[in-house]
């Protein structure tokens, strides 16, 4: 069967059918989300003038750079604050909460896509995660540090290390074997992430007894230092705001309702305007539009603010706004019994809407508010796979313009656009104090990412084409990266053992360097100067 040409094989034809190509190309057009990019460049500018080409391709950036920066208010003022009460109402610790909540909510534009993909497996699967390895353990983690320098329970460091070595190991091991991969072999591999999260939550159950039964008995002095020790693992740096339902009013439930809606959606720090130099000012007349459309379009329980940052009438329109645009978007062409689903979903949400207007008020939030919390992280989730599908087209579509090869930029440009929230929410949470969560999740979500993208793909291939066995390969990067991978892990435990588990600034400027080196050797690759492993 004639083999479909990848969307880089628009530099071999004339520009007058590029045009064509790109609007007919399979690979071009998966490639592009709500804006097809390529079309523009390839079909509304003239790209025989190198002038003209480098002007849309500098466009492109900008607006990269302005889709990323949302991406980046969206994580740091909605999805890290959600993140934290999910994490506050399971009763979870940062390591625990970073395996399983953190991990699975960055990776769920990761699954979105698998799943809309019908879980096929790709040639360059084992290259995608690889490289997403790298990236997430090794630049991220080292940023991660940088920002915000910790001491880390050994324990946790170990077992984090040794399930991300193991998942990196194994799928190295068994993209080796000349016999191919039968189902036998794939399926270990997708319970090494299920694992993982059994294992943490059952270290967190443990912690927690061991704490429970030095606390109820007299204890030695050694019991007594190894509970003070024990405690902070399972405290969270979390400023609650404590919320006095003594003194709620009896008058008027709606008092200055439209108030509240505007002060919430449209705030502004003028004080900070007021004292700015004219490039803040122009930076924070800028961003004003993008946080009125995210307080529009987020819900948000922020228990560091007062009254959680409840607005009555705001609310009332998340209830009814968010699981229609979510249900018009991934289900908009299914319908039950002749009514599209999106309009069952705003029939059934406008009376739950109008039932909680009735029962809330303006000055105090709910009891149940907090509870909400799951709307607002999936209104989060959801956006950040919008955004992130916008920046993974644009580097795909800048990666085609700078006519690279498809495995360097799928080691680069597209790695980086796929990790671009993990990135982003990881930092955020370091700034905010959480950083063991965020350093964590650089062992976890990689694991997650083979889990979705080589684990499940590979056991539902291989069961379906049982009992013949499942030929993959590493390509031409993927053994060179993967070496590196673990070679960068060795020197992340040499970082910790040396430092005795303080993760020191020191730790991440190795960590940062290293993938800037690997970065070089990837350049070399792709100019040829020299060869990859195994070729």
């Amino acid at each position: 069967m004639k083999e479909v040409a990848t969307c880089s094989a628009i530099h071999d034809i004339s520009e007058s059918h590029q045009c064509r190509f790109v609007l007919s190309n399979p690979d071009c057009l998966s490639n592009m989300k709500l804006i097809n990019y390529l079309s523009w460049h390839y079909c509304k500018v003239d790209v025989r003038s190198s002038f003209n080409a480098f002007w849309s391709a500098l466009g492109m950036t900008l607006v990269l750079i302005y889709v990323f920066w949302m991406m980046q208010l969206a994580i740091h003022h909605y999805f890290c604050p959600t993140l934290k009460v999910v994490t506050d109402l399971f009763r979870l610790n940062e390591s625990t909460a970073g395996v399983t909540i953190l991990a699975i909510a960055n990776g769920s534009p990761d699954l979105f896509t698998a799943i809309a993909s019908n879980l096929q497996s790709s040639k360059y699967a084992f290259l995608t995660c690889m490289s997403q390895t790298m990236f997430l353990h090794i630049f991220v983690a080292g940023m991660v540090i940088l920002i915000k320098p910790f001491n880390i329970e050994p324990n946790y460091y170990l077992r984090d290390f040794g399930f991300l070595f193991l998942n990196t190991a194994y799928m190295d091991y068994i993209h080796k074997r000349p016999d191919g991969i039968s189902w036998v072999v794939a399926l270990p591999s997708a319970f090494i992430f299920l694992g993982f999260v059994v294992v943490a939550i059952i270290d967190q159950h443990l912690l927690t007894a061991r704490i429970r039964k030095l606390e109820s008995k007299r204890v030695t002095l050694i019991e007594a230092v190894q509970l003070e020790e024990l405690k902070p693992q399972t405290q969270l740096p979390l400023k609650r705001q404590e919320i006095d339902r003594t003194s709620i009013r009896q008058g008027n439930r709606n008092q200055d309702i439209f108030r509240q809606l505007w002060n919430t959606v449209a705030e502004f720090d003028m004080d900070r305007f007021r004292r700015g130099t004219v490039l803040v000012k122009v930076y924070l007349v800028v961003k004003q539009p993008i946080d009125m459309v995210l307080r529009t379009l987020i819900p948000v329980v922020d228990m560091e603010k007062p009254n959680y940052g409840w607005s009555k009438l705001l609310f009332n329109v998340h209830i009814i706004l968010v699981p229609t645009y979510i249900s018009y978007i991934i289900v908009s062409g299914y319908t039950i019994a002749g009514i599209a689903t999106y309009l069952i979903i705003l029939l059934i949400t406008v009376p739950i809407s109008i039932l909680v207007f009735f029962v809330t008020r303006t000055d105090t939030p709910p009891k149940f508010f907090r509870y909400t919390s799951g709307l607002g992280l999936m209104a989060t989730i959801f956006l950040i796979f919008c955004l992130t599908a916008e920046v993974n087209a644009m580097f795909f579509t800048l990666a085609i313009i700078t006519k690279v090869s498809q495995e360097f930029s799928l080691a680069t440009a597209v790695c980086w656009a796929l990790t671009s929230n993990d990135l982003v929410a990881n930092l955020s949470l370091a700034r905010q104090g959480w950083p063991r969560m965020a350093f964590t999740a650089t062992f976890s979500a990689p694991v997650f990412g083979s889990f979705v993208f080589l684990a499940l793909p590979l056991v539902l291939q291989s069961s379906v084409e049982a009992p013949s066995n499942v030929k993959v390969s590493e390509g031409k990067f993927g053994e060179t990266v993967c070496i590196f991978v673990e070679v960068g892990m060795c020197f992340s435990m040499l970082s910790a053992l040396t430092t005795n588990f303080k993760m020191r600034r020191a730790c991440g400027f190795l960590l940062v360097f290293y993938y800037l080196f690997f970065l070089g050797v990837l350049i070399l690759l792709e100019k040829g100067e020299i060869h990859a492993y195994g070729v």
